[in-house]
């Protein structure tokens, strides 16, 4: 049977993560998740998130999802809610970050190819500006979060490798001084274009993911215990197989449209 696309947009995430935050959304921003902030209402019995950890691997499908389990195990023992959502088009990285962190739809925050602009319009950044909030981006030297929501008084910390990039999480959860963190890897996304997106080697990133992700869930347990925090592996869009054992996407296709974010709430300990 043809996978069914989801009818939940990713636009839909920008307005939860400020709702979680109890900030005002984007301007252009679709309207809250429900089941993000749902879930975010429960977990927290109407409080709100002081501290939320956005890990943004790239190009984890959701059939990717489904089909290895055991490699994203750690991932899913760390995280509590699936939040299934339809990607937007084209399915490229700086398009779909851009809705993300906007939850505009591409035409509106001006992104619609693979090209990595400073995006104007209004962004969870600028609304956690507003508030008196700190924010961080933490990637590669290339990627496009660290290029397309420049310009905004927030910190960038970006590197050559995936060990420069984990080692600085780890270091920023442990300072404690950021209320939203964005954390990126591409590792995933760049051995399947190279080698597929069920090679041995796309695999083995895909476990690595999980892992660094689910690392840094443990750190946040044990360090922001006087947080009440939101946590989310949150990845841009899918990814299909090409000829010749390559990866790809971009296309209007369930395999690049279908993605399913993981969410963990961690209520603070009460002193």
């Amino acid at each position: 049977m043809k996978e069914m696309l989801n009818e939940t947009s990713l636009d839909t995430i920008a307005a939860a993560l400020c709702y979680a935050m109890g900030i005002e959304a984007p301007k252009e921003a679709h309207e809250k998740n429900r089941i993000l902030s749902a879930y975010v209402d429960e977990a927290l019995n109407g409080e709100k998130a002081d501290r939320v950890l956005m890990y943004n691997p790239d190009a984890i499908a959701q059939w990717v999802y489904k089909r290895y389990p055991v490699q994203l195990r750690d991932m899913v023992n760390h995280t509590e809610v699936d939040v299934p959502l339809q990607t937007v088009m084209p399915s490229v990285t700086p398009v779909c970050f851009g809705t993300m962190y906007t939850g505009a739809q591409p035409e509106v925050h001006g992104i619609q190819a693979y090209e990595k602009p400073v995006i104007t319009i209004d962004t969870v950044f600028d609304a956690l500006i507003r508030a008196g909030k700190r924010a961080v981006i933490i990637g590669d030297t290339t990627c496009s979060l660290g290029k397309i929501y420049l310009n905004r008084a927030m910190d960038y910390f970006l590197y050559d490798t995936i060990e420069e990039i984990t080692a600085k999480a780890v270091e920023v959860i442990l300072e404690d001084a950021y209320d939203f963190v964005v954390v990126y890897h591409g590792n995933y996304d760049a051995v399947m274009h190279r080698f597929g997106p069920e090679s041995r080697e796309a695999i083995g990133e895909l476990r690595a993911n999980s892992g660094e992700f689910s690392m840094l869930s443990v750190l946040v347990e044990k360090h922001w215990k006087k947080h009440n925090t939101l946590v989310g592996f949150a990845m841009d869009h899918g990814c299909h197989e090409i000829d010749g054992n390559l990866g790809s996407h971009g296309l209007a296709m369930p395999e690049d449209l279908n993605i399913v974010h993981r969410y963990k709430v961690y209520p603070k300990e009460n002193s």
